[in-house]
């Protein structure tokens, strides 16, 4: 009798732990593939049933080549060129040309480059307007050090109402390694200081300037 009474225990126990699993199962089943809850039941084995974050990867599209330059590496035309060379008192402690004075060169060049093409800004600032520099932004990739030689590309991306946009470059020589990348603009102001159309002799110029570089 103690035989037969441990042997229906032990298969009644069995009974239970299959009747739990047989629920368990159920109840996942029911959620994955009905989408309703189930008998409440604490699950006898690991589960989750939350679907994996899956992070879209990143497109090669959203790594942008350096402005100045092609897929290829080499250096864009339609850039005006000005050549210059560092002086010692340029230096910080550490022995580079200081990260401020990298604004000055370009400033330089944009100069230059609206001289080219005929809008002196001694003659802007004489007319009692300015041409002012609103937005200005810089990408360090090397430095410069004393005594070396190096070119400031500048180009006009495009004009609006008021304000001209830049994009300049600049490389060291004689190897044309590229130093940094910058983006500017300038608003044209009135004299209260005051944005304001750039005037009609500019835009001609400006717009002569472009299309002299889109067909090259």
């Amino acid at each position: 009798m103690i035989g037969t009474f441990s042997r229906n225990r032990t298969k009644s126990c069995q009974l239970i732990i299959i009747y739990i699993w047989a629920l368990s199962l159920e109840q996942v089943t029911s959620v994955m593939f009905t989408g309703t809850a189930a008998v409440a039941m604490p699950l006898m084995f690991p589960c989750s049933l939350r679907p994996p974050l899956i992070q879209p990867l990143r497109s090669a599209n959203t790594f942008k080549p350096l402005s100045c330059l092609n897929l290829k590496g080499e250096r864009k035309s339609g850039f005006h060129e000005i050549e210059l060379k560092v002086r010692d008192y340029e230096l910080d402690q550490f022995g580079v040309v200081n990260n401020a004075v990298y604004a000055n060169y370009c400033q330089h060049g944009r100069h230059e480059i609206l001289e080219s093409i005929g809008v002196s800004c001694e003659e802007v600032s004489r007319s009692g307007v300015a041409l002012a520099i609103s937005e200005f932004t810089i990408k360090f990739i090397a430095p410069l050090r004393s005594g070396s030689k190096f070119v400031v590309k500048t180009k006009i991306l495009k004009t609006t109402g008021a304000r001209i946009y830049f994009e300049q470059c600049i490389f060291k020589l004689p190897n044309e390694e590229l130093i940094l990348e910058a983006k500017g603009t300038a608003v044209w102001l009135d004299n209260k200081y005051r944005p304001s159309r750039i005037p009609s002799h500019v835009r001609v110029k400006l717009a002569l300037f472009h299309c002299q570089n889109v067909a090259i």
